[in-house]
């Protein structure tokens, strides 16, 4: 019983902090699973390019004009650019998650006026 006294003034406070701070928390919040799409869409970005230049040092490699540095790059970049794939796609996944999983508190921030 003395712990439950102890507890409610402090989520009493809590509560009034959520209160009057929640339309900044959800904005933030909003804000906060957009870096999640723009992480993915730039990781994407950034796989494609790492794509283009494999395809550059395998043609050299092809050609006969590589060193073994070029070895090296090619051979390192092809799980690399899996890697950078796979993980774009999984922030996707994450910011279609999130933006599903908090929807209606997004729309509700919108239909609150000041």
């Amino acid at each position: 019983m003395v712990d439950e006294d102890k507890e409610l003034p402090e989520l009493k406070a809590l509560y009034d902090e959520l209160w009057s701070d929640g339309r900044t928390m959800i904005k933030d919040m909003n804000r906060s699973i957009y870096v999640y799409l723009f992480a993915g869409f730039i990781t994407l970005v950034f796989s494609a390019i790492i794509i283009g230049t494999a395809i550059s040092d395998w043609n050299k490699i092809l050609s006969g004009s590589a060193t073994s540095l070029t070895y090296f790059y090619a051979i390192m970049e092809i799980p690399g650019a899996v890697f950078y794939v796979a993980f774009g796609v999984f922030l996707i996944y994450w910011y279609s998650k999130l933006k599903n999983r908090y929807s209606r508190l997004i729309r509700l921030e919108r239909t609150i006026k000041d």
